[in-house]
């Protein structure tokens, strides 16, 4: 197990939730205001970034939960 997995967890959710709430916002037109800098890359490179934070989240969290010990190889 990893000695941070608690640390990676955190980081796997808040990447998981500004991603999807970004996702969600940029459809009606808003955006979070740190987040702007993305729309000014472009709207594809917007979006590609945005699910790249989506999906990184979601690796983050299942590689800090799963317990590497107990794994059959």
């Amino acid at each position: 197990m990893f000695k941070h997995s608690t640390t990676l967890t955190v980081i796997g959710f808040v990447l998981l939730f500004l991603g999807l709430v970004s996702l969600l916002l940029n459809f009606v037109g808003v955006d979070i205001f740190f987040l702007t800098w993305l729309y000014e890359l472009g709207v594809g490179i917007s979006i590609f970034v945005r699910l790249l934070m989506i999906i990184g989240g979601i690796i983050l969290i299942y590689l800090a939960q799963t317990d590497w010990e107990q794994e059959e190889i």
